[in-house]
């Protein structure tokens, strides 16, 4: 027996004893999601309507989170769960929820969701997902999905202006930041992957592309491992920088914009 269906052995048992203890909060529908990312934007769309319960703590690789019994409790008195289809537990979940469940939606957007066009894709998407839940309110759903893409393209001509006009330097970044670093303007010259996977080999490798590049900046994923990258940087003597893949406090613009000052104060202190 591997290790998720262990887990999915356990929290099957666990179901069964506590599953009928849950219940939606003010008598709320209620919504299982695997991450922040999901959980910021049905709030942003559907305020209050639906009980949220959110799997994966936004500081965590929420790809490789273990699951409580709590979080099964949830997913057997919820309407719908939503995950992104990379989620490695997600298989434990489905046999640990007690049939018929509820209706499981993998997401259909995909890409890195910190990078607006993307949230805003997502946003579309799951106002779309709320309404066949609840069709009576479809419309304030599809207006309050309208409204919040436009603060999203509010938010991203803000981060933009933060690097407008200064010279961005070459960088190297876990892979999970680097198509948002490149839709800020920064140009990735490598990649790497998890803390696990940082062994001498790929720190010398690295670091004969930072020298060959001119690199003088080094990305962290916080979620992946917020000081991956640091011994490379103090190495080479560069800024470096840990940005976040996932809402922190529950909004997208507000990591967003964090992520951006993070780069432009990283930016102005170069020498």
């Amino acid at each position: 027996m591997n290790r998720y269906s262990r887990i999915a052995l356990a929290v099957t048992l666990a179901a069964v004893l506590i599953a009928g203890c849950a219940r939606s909060s003010a008598g709320r529908p209620r919504i299982v999601v695997s991450t922040t990312l999901i959980s910021a934007i049905v709030e942003a769309v559907a305020p209050g309507r639906f009980a949220v319960t959110t799997i994966a703590p936004a500081g965590l690789c929420p790809g490789h989170f273990d699951l409580k019994p709590s979080d099964v409790a949830a997913a057997n008195n919820a309407k719908l769960i939503l995950n992104h289809g990379w989620e490695a537990w997600c298989p434990a979940l489905e046999k640990a929820i007690i049939p018929p469940g509820p209706r499981k939606v993998t997401l259909a957007t995909k890409g890195n969701w910190m990078i607006p066009d993307i949230q805003r894709q997502a946003a579309t998407e799951i106002a779309s997902l709320l309404a066949e839940l609840d069709t009576a309110r479809a419309d304030s759903f599809r207006i309050a999905a309208e409204q919040y893409e436009t603060e999203v393209d509010s938010a991203a001509v803000t981060a933009r202006a933060l690097l407008a006009g200064k010279e961005l330097p070459a960088v190297i970044a876990a892979e999970q930041q680097a198509q948002f670093l490149e839709w800020l303007g920064f140009r990735v010259v490598a990649t790497y992957g998890r803390a696990e996977d940082f062994t001498a080999q790929e720190l010398t490798r690295l670091a004969r592309v930072a020298l060959d590049s001119g690199v003088s900046l080094i990305v962290d994923n916080l979620q992946s491992g917020p000081e991956t990258g640091k011994p490379l940087a103090q190495a080479l003597e560069v800024k470096h920088v840990t940005l976040t893949n996932f809402p922190l406090k529950g909004s997208y613009r507000q990591a967003l914009l964090d992520n951006a000052v993070a780069l432009a104060q990283a930016v102005l202190s170069q020498p």
